[in-house]
């Protein structure tokens, strides 16, 4: 966990450093970039986050490889739209709901109450919740929705750690 929140730190540190570390960044190293820069991609297996100013810039300097598979994108607005954070690991999730990957923070990478859709892809479900570390209340198990306020009792803008199955 030390080695994750070291690179999250790293990769929110580097936000605000501008837009000139972005372009300077090697395409593995851990990227942040200026506030236009929207979108960002987090290797679950490395623990590594790159962003850029879209999807795809995002993703290529990133550490993923061309086998890695997407398992989230979380949106900030509803309907799918806004900034993006698009979570991506080696493998399928399973059928179970097992908590195969997990993310305690959501604050080390910018985005504690800021989810406001998701959509999931290879088998994957997350569950939410509204306290770091996995405390406090938390959701079902969910899909997708392009809308998180009509989930239980309303998740929009609410998430602080996510686990994923």
């Amino acid at each position: 966990m030390a080695i994750r929140t070291a690179f999250a730190t790293l990769a929110a540190l580097s936000c605000l450093v501008g837009a000139t570390a972005l372009a300077a960044a090697p395409a593995t190293a851990t990227a942040g970039a200026d506030p236009s820069a929207q979108h960002c991609v987090v290797n679950l297996d490395s623990q590594k986050v790159a962003c850029a100013a879209d999807p795809q810039q995002a993703r290529q300097l990133s550490d993923v490889g061309p086998t890695a598979l997407t398992i989230a994108i979380f949106y900030a607005g509803t309907g799918y739209t806004g900034a993006t954070h698009t979570w991506v690991q080696s493998r399928r999730c399973t059928p179970g709901y097992d908590a195969e990957w997990q993310w305690d923070n959501l604050a080390e990478i910018g985005w504690n109450n800021r989810l406001s859709s998701v959509r999931t892809y290879n088998r994957c479900d997350v569950k939410l919740y509204d306290g770091f570390n996995f405390k406090g209340a938390s959701s079902v198990w969910i899909d997708g929705s392009s809308n998180l306020g009509k989930i239980g009792s309303g998740w929009n803008n609410r998430a602080s750690s996510v686990k994923f199955s």
